[in-house]
């Protein structure tokens, strides 16, 4: 038999070998009235290894979908898929000329309204020092006062269309938002966009985000900050040691599972998104015992469940039950039982359970 990682059990090579000697030694493997020969092991009640082993995905921690902010034609494609570009850097443009000469109109009405500042507060000057020598009336002062006053306000219109303008005119060029790979590009040049259109999407690489999820029976047993070791496909024989950097509450109503988020820096670039990757997961809690039985014991029915035979009777007088039971943690070879009718010094069957059958009389060849 395999234990759950695929592994040869040297110890059921042993049994079923001893089983093949009874047979053909001339042994008579019936001779308790027709018992069927097993190996039996006590359940035990212990501590296991606290780790669990979840498969999780490698996504990116910031994925954005890039489009421009009004209608124009593409000029200039500046990327392609797979390009690197850090935060800032110009991706697309679309064609600004009427755009920029919008801003050439404004730039020479703020420099008309300058203008007419300079020479109202002339006016309002010359006004006031012939007020104070009484060589000019009070209203002639007030006018050029009031002159001043709406030579400023133009003045600052003036400069909030130049600002409107210049706004419009850096829209017209899409940068990057942060450092990352173009992960699709999904316009040309030539094309017309309009707001929202997709044009490139952008990829984060500089840190990824692994997402696994946590059956809710282990929720409370794993923390965040919690170590992690990685093992990727993609990265054979290696090991990278993590920390949990986020649990959400949020459980996926049909498995319920809760996404657990992993964090990683990834400077050489040499993971991607799309990726898989084995967690193993140091738990919180687990130094109280819990029932454990080896991997053997466990026989898998057609419906999805699980059962142990459990022997009862004694001496030559023993037959076996079924025992409906449910798994939990699995470590070195043994695995928790977390649910069931059966307790710690219960005798099951090992090797053999394949042929069981409810009330099957059986002769213990071993027991461990």
């Amino acid at each position: 038999m395999e234990d759950f990682n695929g592994r040869v059990d040297s110890r059921a090579i042993l049994i079923g070998t001893l089983l093949m000697v009874a047979v053909f030694s001339g042994l008579p493997v019936n001779a308790q009235g027709g018992a069927a020969p097993v190996t039996s092991v006590t359940i035990q009640s212990g501590k296991l290894p606290s780790e669990l082993k979840l498969t999780g995905s490698v996504e990116a921690r910031r994925h954005s979908v890039l489009s421009a902010e009004l209608a124009g034609l593409v000029s200039e494609l500046l990327v392609d898929d797979g390009d690197q570009v850090t935060a800032g850097d110009p991706l697309v443009k679309l064609r600004d000329q009427p755009t920029q000469l919008a801003v050439d109109f404004q730039r020479a009405g703020l420099a008309r309204a300058d203008a007419g500042v300079k020479l109202a507060r002339l006016k309002e000057q010359r006004q006031g020092e012939l007020l104070k020598s009484q060589a000019a009336a009070q209203d002639s002062y007030d006018i050029a006062e009031a002159e001043l006053r709406r030579a400023t306000a133009d003045r600052t219109a003036a400069q909030a269309s130049l600002a409107l303008a210049n706004d419009e005119l850096k829209r017209h060029l899409i940068k990057a938002p942060f450092a990352g790979v173009i992960s699709r590009k999904q316009t040309e040049v030539g094309s017309w966009v309009r707001p929202g259109d997709p044009l490139l999407e952008l990829d984060e690489m500089a840190v990824l985000r692994i997402t696994a999820p946590l059956p809710q029976r282990y929720f409370s047993q794993v923390a965040e900050g919690a170590s992690v070791a990685l093992e990727f496909p993609a990265l054979a024989g290696e090991t990278i040691n993590a920390r949990v950097t986020r649990k959400v509450t949020a459980a996926n109503p049909n498995s319920r599972t809760f996404p657990l988020l992993i964090d990683l820096p990834n400077p050489a670039n040499r993971l991607a998104p799309g990726m898989s990757v084995d967690i193993h997961i140091s738990l919180t809690g687990s130094d109280q015992p819990v029932l454990q039985v080896p991997v053997d014991a466990l026989v898998r029915q057609a419906d999805g469940t699980t059962l142990v035979w459990k022997i009862t009777g004694e001496g030559d007088q023993l037959q076996v039950a079924p025992a409906p039971v449910t798994t939990g943690r699995a470590a070195g070879g043994l695995i928790e039982i977390t649910g069931g009718p059966v307790a710690a010094g219960d005798r099951i069957v090992e090797q053999g359970n394949e042929r069981m059958r409810p009330g099957l009389a059986v002769r213990i060849l071993a027991e461990h």
